[in-house]
């Protein structure tokens, strides 16, 4: 049920101050029921509890990271096996400089938090194998971790290449950050009581700044892609 409060809210377009206490709720009962059915009954706790503070959490943000995207929670399942109608979480990203991104997601199991380059195209991809060879990015790109790691986010494990990819050896030095198809980090929490505050903003603010330099390195060494969309039908 909305209430009165949480209806001005919607209206106002107020300052993030958490997100509803039902969201949970909502997401595992979504779970259970992805249907247009379930939505329909229960479209204004969606509203009041989740899309209400997502879009007052993105507007917070953007000022100190740039333009947000809100994910709309309808699903394309145009050219998808799986049906489902509707995102069983709720997410914002900011497109970052050099291809890289800041990404947000909710759901009933967790918060998540992540940066990075996630879906390199392949000339994105050849251009970070040359900067983990070339030895100096490399360091640079250790320490990044390391201080990234300090600042309580992890590593994705970047799903490697089974062997080296084309043109290294398999004893380079650096074979595990060469194997990568992605660089990403990230941090996430199980559901607490202080996603309904405005601390949760907090912990965005900070995850997101931790991750930044991993951003820029990125944006140094790798850049935005030539192309749009990887071709189709190859894995690099």
């Amino acid at each position: 049920m909305v209430t009165p409060a949480a209806s001005a809210s919607l209206k106002a377009g107020a300052a993030f101050t958490g997100f509803g206490p039902d969201l949970v709720d909502f997401f595992e009962g979504l779970a259970a029921d992805n249907s247009r059915t379930y939505w329909q009954a229960h479209r204004q706790a969606y509203e009041a509890g989740v899309r209400a503070p997502l879009e007052a959490l993105a507007a917070d943000l953007a000022p100190r990271f740039g333009e947000v995207k809100v994910f709309r929670p309808h699903r394309d399942v145009r050219f998808s096996a799986d049906k489902r109608p509707y995102s069983e979480h709720a997410s914002l990203a900011v497109a970052a400089e050099g291809g890289t991104a800041l990404y947000l997601q909710i759901s009933a199991d967790e918060l998540l938090l992540a940066a990075g380059l996630y879906a390199p195209t392949p000339d994105q991809l050849r251009r970070f194998r040359r900067a983990v060879d070339a030895g100096l990015p490399a360091v640079e790109l250790d320490a990044v971790v390391v201080e990234a790691e300090r600042g309580g986010l992890h590593l994705a494990d970047g799903d490697p290449v089974k062997t080296a990819p084309r043109g290294y050896r398999r004893d380079h030095p650096r074979i595990d950050l060469l194997r990568r198809r992605s660089l990403t980090v990230g941090r996430s929490w199980e559901p607490s009581g202080w996603w309904s505050t405005s601390r949760l903003r907090d912990v965005v603010v900070e995850t997101w700044t931790a991750a930044l330099p991993l951003n820029d390195w990125c944006a140094r060494h790798v850049g935005p892609p030539e192309h749009p969309e990887p071709r189709p039908g190859r894995r690099p």
